[in-house]
């Protein structure tokens, strides 16, 4: 069995899920007031998260699990100002 597709597949998934919402929260987080540097140690942290979380569930369940965040709810938190 080759593992060659599905592994593309996954990564294929991830960063069009990661990028699509990448912008919408840096903005989210520096229309709360947060400095460059801030609202990339955030960024950075939460995709730190979200790597835990997908490394633990997929483990614990022996499937392929992915995280995501929300879309609209970093575009809500962008348009708080």
């Amino acid at each position: 069995m080759s593992y060659g597709q599905p592994m593309i597949a996954g990564v294929v998934t991830a960063l069009v899920g990661f990028t699509s919402s990448f912008a919408v929260v840096l903005t989210g987080l520096r229309a709360v007031g947060a400095s460059s540097e801030q609202a990339a140690s955030g960024l950075f942290a939460l995709c730190l998260v979200m790597s835990i979380g997908i490394a633990f569930l997929s483990l614990r369940y022996r499937m392929p699990i992915t995280l995501a965040w929300s879309t609209p709810g970093a575009a809500l938190l962008a348009g708080t100002v």
